[in-house]
């Protein structure tokens, strides 16, 4: 019996079907199969066979009509039937996890899905399978597990807060790491699942609108954002903190949660500050240093020629600072300075700036001065701090300055302008008194400008050979003849002419010239006495001025013994003069140095002896020779009765402490009368002889120096 024509059509398009499967299967490019109802394949692929063969270790396998169970081990087969009889009896699909070891150990997992394959009545015919190889996949995945839970661990125990926060309504809080505790003193409960708003009271609220108008902006800008600020803890301190973060976006662009860490930098920033502090103040007092001052002073310039407003521009300089550092020693000058400090913070207003430029100078900006008056008010009141006792070492110490002002606009433009002038106007204030301020006017930008050439000038005059000296004769008032001369300095300026050392000297003490100078005119006068002595002219020493910063440097006793060395002069020929402001000063340190410089054998006086504030238990205790009346008592013991007095006691002190007295500037015959009467052992003055070069001094002892008669002369002096 033949088949219906209806029946042959749909075979042949069943059959039709099965070689349309079979090319797509052989075409597919991952491992494919097709088994029947009993398990025996009836179709396997390429890419399959490949897989099964690299795997397995055998090759040119034949699949058709055999199972698993004849081609993999008996446990993997029996997974295989299990999950293909699951398969057809749920007539859908399924997909499983294979694991399967090759020959050299190595274990390859498949991803296996299951498909019921039916026949054109519905019945089951059997299954289609497909295997992925997802070795490299799961392998990547456990090691991005990996990676998760060392970067969670990591997160957890970092030194900070790690945080996440998702864009909705709120920025609710999703993560937060347990390194919040340590930096807020808060646990991570207290914000995750909260809105921002939990993170933001503990901003200080001076910081937060700053945190979140630049977080917004750099969202908008789509960048990461870094910013500092300061949180409250929940113990109640203040910290600083360094919040990083970025914005992660989602498909539609808009920022879909803000993710970064937060930690501490407290410290950071304390030290921070501290350099910058050390950059712009003085370490001593804590005041604005010049670099700040400048600023200052710019800014209130521009805020003056914005508002039409004054500007006054003070530089103070403490009067004989220097005698309390020498005579308290360094920490008692420390302590005035700060103290110094805190007064003329409390004596101006709070917008004025107050700073230390230098060892005993200061420096204040006035702003919103209304006229000169004002200025004068200011500096009133500095004065009168100033000049209140200070205690230091449980003594009352009492101190003044000096203060000199310029104004913007009038005296200057730009801060350097107005410091230079306003130290000028200091100077001029110095220059009349103790506890003055002054103004600057050209007339003192003139003289500052000579000051100035005149030191440049002062630089040079040694080099050449501008600088001289000029001896006068001491004279005996027991027999009238030449017991020393006394060296002065002379200065021959090639455009100003012979300048006077009461020009030139005080310049030079303001400066470190006078060391240098001082040198060379010890040098020069013990050369020029070796001279003298070695023509044969009969004198016993010459006397030199020593400053007070040339007796207080340290290589003092080195320099002059090597100056006695390098010239041959004696030692006991050579006789240093010392004022009696300079040895009262630290005398215990004063009466070492010059023990030193008694060991060298030389000759030690006071000069203006009876000017200052001598202690006559430190006056016998200085290894000392002779002590010289200051002039100013000498030219007045005619016709001053105090003077007089002043004179005769110190005739009669030095005869008591075995000391030799001289008397400087005798210019008259009563003068010289009163001396000789009163027993003062030597003179010194125009009355024997003025000042005179080598060559005059030469012809002077050459003729032999006419004696003083002898009329008047105590008999024993």
């Amino acid at each position: 019996m033949s088949a219906s024509p209806g029946y042959s059509e749909e075979k042949g398009i069943f059959r039709t079907a099965q070689v349309l499967a079979r090319t797509l299967l052989n075409a597919i490019t991952v491992p494919a199969w097709v088994k029947d109802a009993e398990g025996r394949y009836v179709a396997a692929n390429p890419a399959y066979q490949k897989v099964y063969e690299a795997h397995m270790g055998r090759s040119r396998v034949e699949f058709l009509g055999r199972t698993d169970f004849d081609l993999f081990p008996v446990d993997d087969a029996e997974q295989a039937q299990e999950h293909e009889r699951e398969v057809m009896m749920t007539r859908g699909a399924a997909c499983s996890e294979l694991a399967i070891r090759n020959p050299q150990g190595e274990v390859r997992r498949f991803e296996v899905h299951r498909i019921v394959l039916l026949d054109e009545s519905g019945g089951v015919e059997g299954t289609v399978g497909f295997a992925h190889d997802v070795t490299e996949r799961l392998a990547a995945a456990a090691r991005l597990r990996e990676s998760e839970g060392k970067l969670s661990m990591l997160v957890q125990h970092l030194p900070g807060m790690a945080y996440r926060s998702r864009n909705d309504a709120e920025w609710t809080m999703e993560f937060v790491s347990e390194g919040c505790r340590d930096l807020t003193g808060f646990t991570p409960g207290d914000f995750v699942g909260n809105s921002v708003r939990a993170w933001n009271s503990i901003i200080v609220p001076e910081d937060l609108e700053r945190v979140w108008v630049e977080v917004q902006d750099q969202l908008r800008r789509g960048s990461s954002y870094n910013l500092e600020y300061r949180i409250r803890r929940a113990d109640g301190s203040l910290r600083w903190v360094l919040a990083r973060g970025v914005g992660t976006e989602s498909e539609s662009g808009v920022p879909a949660a803000l993710e970064g860490f937060i930690i501490d930098i407290t410290e950071t920033r304390h030290y921070l500050d501290e350099l910058v502090f050390r950059a712009t103040h003085d370490t001593l007092t804590g005041l604005a240093n010049r670099a700040l001052l400048i600023d200052h002073l710019r800014y209130s310039i521009a805020y003056g020629q914005r508002y039409e407003r004054m500007v006054a521009t003070l530089v103070l300089n403490i009067d004989h600072f220097k005698y309390v550092n020498e005579s308290l020693g360094h920490d008692a000058g420390d302590e005035l300075l700060r103290e110094m400090a805190t007064r003329l913070r409390t004596a101006l207003r709070e917008h004025d700036t107050v700073a230390r430029l230098g060892a005993d100078s200061f420096a204040m900006v006035l702003i919103d001065q209304e006229n000169l008056g004002a200025a004068s008010q200011a500096m009133t009141r500095i004065l009168n701090a100033v000049r209140e006792p200070v205690v230091l070492q449980a003594e009352n110490i009492f101190v003044t300055c000096s203060v000199g002002c310029a104004f913007y606009p009038n005296d200057g433009g730009d801060p350097e302008t107005l410091l230079r002038r306003a130290d000028a106007a200091m100077r001029r204030a110095r220059e009349l008194g103790a506890n003055c301020f002054h103004f600057y006017s050209a007339d003192i930008d003139r003289k500052t400008e000579e000051r100035l050439h005149l030191e440049a000038s002062l630089r040079q005059a040694v080099g050449r050979s501008e600088l001289f000296l000029q001896y006068q004769p001491q004279m005996s008032l027991r027999d009238g003849a030449p017991v020393g001369m006394e060296a002065l300095v002379r200065w021959k300026h090639p455009e100003l002419g012979v300048v006077s050392p009461a020009r030139f000297i005080p310049t030079a003490e303001e400066t470190d010239l006078i060391v240098s100078l001082g040198d060379w005119i010890l040098e020069e006068a013990c050369r020029q006495m070796k001279s003298l002595l070695d023509e044969g002219f009969s004198l016993g020493h010459v006397a030199v001025n020593l400053s007070a910063r040339q007796f207080r440097d340290r290589g003092l006793v080195a320099r002059v013994g090597e100056i006695l060395e390098r010239t041959g002069l004696e030692p006991g020929r050579l006789e240093l003069e010392i004022t009696e402001s300079v040895v009262m000063h630290d005398a215990d340190a004063v009466i070492g140095k010059m023990k030193e410089l008694k060991a060298l054998g030389v000759l030690l006086s006071i000069d203006d002896f009876g000017t200052g504030y001598s202690s006559l238990s430190y006056l016998r205790r200085f290894p000392i020779d002779r002590i010289k009346i200051d002039q100013s008592f000498t030219c007045e013991v005619e016709s001053a009765a105090d003077a007089a007095a002043i004179a005769r006691a110190v005739i009669d002190l030095g005869k008591a402490l075995g000391l030799r007295v001289i008397a400087e500037g005798v210019e008259s015959e009563g003068q010289l009368r009163f001396m000789r009467r009163n027993g003062c052992h030597e003179i010194q003055g125009y009355i024997y002889a003025r000042p005179l070069d080598p060559e005059s001094l030469r012809s002077l002892l050459a003729a032999g120096a006419q004696r003083l008669d002898d009329e008047d002369m105590p008999e024993a002096i």
